[in-house]
């Protein structure tokens, strides 16, 4: 019986759900998702049953001061009583990051596979939830019955191993939910997708498809990542100097690649990122990584003992987050790598919606510091995880659903989805969204009802609704008060054009000394002298370490820690 660790503090939320049928029945309730790329959630009913499929995050855009945000499953907790396990496809974050906040709350098993719960028993212990909440691994081909479904883990590919499909018997009939999926012909390191055994669940009738929707707009099949290897083993073979790939962490097999590709091209290898550090070890343990030599990979310390072209290094960044090694790399403050131009750097990673101004600052940053650059777009070294329009309609006609349900992406991605079922004669289509209540029987697929959905906020330990956010924004004013510092950057010399500008309100209140503001303003001022001249031309960078200098700065005199809005000018 599931049952819930706390009450939970989410203040009531209405559904407008119907009774469920008196016969057998399926409903489909996503809970984010949809019309979004992250965040993916989802839950599948039959007979009073409750499953759910995914638990991911995604990150904020525009929310000041918001860290991650989750789905809201007030649903779920509304129905806990139901909820018999959760069942995870694969160990991206936008699958498994949200887990650690639900598991505080509710007590359920999880079912995946090993690499995969690895890695989410991982995000447990740094919550301290390790050792508390039961993993119960699946291999592909294994079946388990749970309540009113019996699920069948199906072996597919993606960019990240142990990916796996589930395919769901119930009293109605079969329903395949596919995750993240493509299907490559020459995987390195595992088998294709099992195509054979999606085709005989077509063979036995499918009732509907969840289908990950993600690369529908995008024409032909996904590149292999053999091709993705043979490109890198280009790219290796003919560098002068150091090569530096920057990939994401969770891409576990092509780290493979590159140790199989260093050690034939006599490199050694040096691993920059906690994350990165950390997948790998996990692969290891669990056998999905094998490195090809006891000597190959070195201490990030001893990266300048060897000459550059006896270097391989495999780095974080890819998106240019803030603080990724690729990132300090372009801004000149890596403690371990400086860049120089015989360097030949490797983004082999796609660029995610959002990032890019931050990505191109990256790269110019790079750039101007001698070092070669290629990307995905003047050589074969990335290759997407996701199925592309004739994989899409090729699943499609291997299993022959009898209804579409476009999942896992923008509404014009789904709709593109939609528009491809048809082409190759699925019956029935369904666009949904968050929330919707899409009830299967006999008779069809329609919506019934709706679920509340919405999004959890979370800044550092504290996770609440947007409402919720607002008066805890307002609090933390009352308690702390506001600290405004104005700092002005010369945008082509980073050079700091005079002093810090110190406004405040309700934080030393009307009387404030101004002899403890000028001390303040200097400190901050000597903490931008202190950062490099190429940090002070990122104004990100300048932000926070104002915010940084200020904090740390009335902490230590008032113990108190002011909200700090930075604003820098460039001129």
């Amino acid at each position: 019986m599931t049952k819930s660790k706390s009450e939970s503090s989410t203040q009531v939320r209405k559904h407008s759900v119907p009774a469920p049928p008196k016969h057998d029945y399926v409903r489909f309730i996503p809970l984010g998702g949809l019309d979004e790329v992250g965040m993916n959630c989802a839950l599948l009913e039959c007979n009073g049953s409750m499953i759910m499929i995914d638990c991911g995050l995604t990150f904020p855009e525009d929310e000041f001061g918001i860290d991650i945000i989750l789905p809201d499953w007030t649903y779920v907790m509304d129905n806990l009583d139901r909820l018999d396990a959760v069942l995870i496809t694969h160990g991206h974050e936008d699958h498994i990051g949200a887990l650690p906040f639900f598991l505080q709350q509710v007590d359920v098993p999880i079912y995946s596979g090993r690499l995969t719960l690895a890695m989410l028993n991982a995000k447990l212990q740094s919550h301290n939830l390790g050792g508390q909440v039961e993993l119960i691994p699946m291999e592909a081909g294994e079946s388990v019955e749970i309540g009113s479904f019996v699920v069948e883990f199906v072996h597919t590919n993606h960019s990240v191993p142990n990916a796996m499909s589930l395919a769901l018997k119930t009293p109605l009939g079969n329903f395949i939910f596919t995750g993240d999926w493509k299907m490559d012909q020459t995987p390195i390191y595992e088998e294709p997708m099992d195509m054979g055994r999606f085709a005989a669940l077509g063979n036995e009738g499918v009732v509907g498809v969840f289908g990950d929707s993600t690369n529908s707009e995008t024409p032909g099949f996904s590149n292999s990542e053999r091709q993705v290897f043979d490109g890198l083993d280009d790219v290796i073979e003919n560098a002068p100097g150091r090569v530096i790939i920057a990939q994401f962490s969770s891409n576990i097999y092509r780290v493979r690649g590159m140790l199989d590709l260093a050690q034939k091209h006599g490199r050694k290898v040096a691993l920059l990122g906690r994350s990165l550090t950390r997948n790998f070890n996990l692969a290891c343990e669990e056998e999905f990584m094998e490195v090809p030599a006891d000597n190959l990979i070195i201490n990030t310390r001893e990266i300048d003992s060897y000459p550059p072209e006896k270097l391989l290094i495999i780095s974080t960044g890819s998106q240019a987050e803030p603080r990724a090694s690729l990132t300090r790399m372009g801004l000149g403050d890596h403690r371990s790598v400086t860049i120089n131009k015989t360097d030949t750097i490797v983004l082999s990673a796609r660029r995610i919606p959002g990032n890019e101004r931050g990505i191109f600052n990256m790269l110019n940053n790079l750039a101007k510091q001698g070092a070669t650059l290629i990307t995905a777009a003047n050589a074969p070294i990335h290759a997407t995880g996701h199925a592309k329009q004739e994989e899409l309609k090729l699943m499609l006609n291997l299993t022959r659903p009898d209804v579409l349900i476009p999942v896992h992406g923008e509404y014009r991605m789904r709709m593109r989805h939609a528009e491809l079922g048809k082409s190759v004669g699925v019956p029935d289509c369904q666009l949904v969204e968050n929330g919707d209540v899409l009830e299967f029987t006999k008779k069809g697929a329609k919506v019934v009802g709706r679920v509340f959905t919405g999004r959890l906020l979370v800044d550092g330990k504290y996770m609440g609704d947007e409402k919720e956010m607002v008066i805890r924004d307002r609090a933390d004013l009352a308690q702390s008060g506001i600290l405004v510092a104005v700092a002005t950057i010369e945008r082509h010399s980073g050079d700091i054009s005079g002093p810090i500008e110190l406004m405040q309100k309700g934080f030393l209140g009307d009387n404030a000394t101004e002899d403890l503001m000028d001390e303040a303003a200097e400190f901050t001022l000597e903490a931008l002298e202190n950062l490099s001249v190429k940090v002070r031309k990122d104004s990100n960078e300048v932000r926070d370490a104002i915010r940084t200098a200020l904090r740390r700065f009335f902490r230590k005199h008032l113990d108190r820690k002011p909200v700090v809005i930075p604003v820098v000018h460039e001129i």
